[in-house]
């Protein structure tokens, strides 16, 4: 794994002590983010429902646990980290058959790093504080790459003695762990994190097609833009995509999909409109119709093309691809 540099904080903390530690989802995001841990010698307990990925973590020096069960008995009152891809799997980890809060005993902590609904986050919350047990939502901003070079942010949802506890363990992961309020609240600036940055890439696809119909050179657009007032972070990350039109998937369309469904969710119980949400979650939907539900999410740009080569109308959908959209299989982030 290539790295810029020592894992934050480890020369600070070198020559301590370290507990070991658990972690569960051990997918794009997951296994960077624990190697980062063992890499900044903090003793690692892993468990992934693919064992192969665990194993993986075990030659850098990470033991394996069969169920998330026996990953709680070997953390005891320690700190679990999980990354996995929805809420669905989040309740199985925590409270499945042989679930995490079948054997963790009071004091535990759990460190929430998916994506999930600050529903969902506040619900597993309560359920874990019934036993004793300790959550925090701390979701990543940041995609595969980022995670490697440690350059994510974390934002951070809990009472204040817990997100203390934590904050140590996520800035050996990523650049900065940030407190934004009680249970809930990490998800919740996720949700508002990820709708802006999918739709300044939507809406940077279509600025793109028109400098195409104007008969513009791409890459000089890019270029000239990434030097006025249409710069963006997402323009600068996925101008090379746009320009190659190849996706290798950071973070996938059918995460993007899942993760737009969920703000739609949280404004819906807000009574918040979002219409340009809605339509650059249509336009997802047509990418993930046009075979890219597992390329990177900037893919939305061959959605936008084909909406212009068909005069703006959508993509015929086939089979069972949109609305539900194909998911991720497996229970890590991919």
């Amino acid at each position: 794994m290539q790295e810029t540099g020592n894992p934050p904080n480890a020369s600070a903390l070198a020559g301590e002590i370290q507990p070991a530690v658990g972690f569960s989802g051990l997918g794009r995001m997951g296994l960077p983010l624990a190697q980062r841990l063992v890499e900044s010698g903090v003793p690692v307990v892993a468990y992934d429902r693919t064992r192969g990925k665990a194993e993986a973590l075990a030659s850098s020096g990470a033991r394996w646990a069969a169920t998330p069960r026996d990953l709680a008995k070997s953390i005891g009152k320690g700190v679990t980290f999980l990354m996995l891809t929805d809420g669905k799997a989040v309740q199985s980890v925590l409270f499945g058959r042989s679930g995490y809060a079948r054997a963790a005993p009071p004091g535990g902590l759990v460190v929430n790093m998916s994506t999930v609904d600050p529903e969902e986050s506040r619900d597993f919350s309560a359920r874990l504080r019934d036993r004793g047990i300790h959550y925090v939502d701390a979701p990543v901003s940041g995609s595969v790459d980022q995670v490697v070079r440690g350059d994510v942010v974390f934002f951070l949802g809990g009472e204040e003695s817990e997100v203390a506890r934590t904050r140590p363990l996520l800035e050996r992961m990523g650049r900065k762990a940030e407190p934004m309020g009680p249970v809930g609240a990490g998800n919740a600036t996720k949700l508002v994190n990820n709708l802006l940055t999918i739709g300044i890439t939507a809406l940077s696809t279509e600025a793109l097609a028109l400098a195409d119909g104007l008969h513009l050179d791409r890459a000089h657009v890019i270029e000239v833009l990434l030097e006025g007032g249409g710069r963006s972070a997402m323009l600068e990350r996925k101008g090379p995509n746009f320009l190659a039109r190849k996706y290798l998937a950071q973070f996938t369309t059918a995460l993007a999909r899942k993760d737009l469904k969920l703000v739609e969710k949280a404004a819906a119980r807000e009574g918040r409109p979002l219409k340009m949400t809605r339509e650059a979650r249509k336009l997802v939907d047509e990418a993930m119709a046009l075979g890219h539900s597992e390329d990177d999410f900037s893919s939305v740009f061959e959605a936008t093309l084909a909406r212009s080569r068909s005069g703006g109308s959508m993509p015929t959908v086939t089979g069972s691809a949109v609305p539900g959209g194909p998911t991720p299989s497996g229970n890590p982030p991919r």
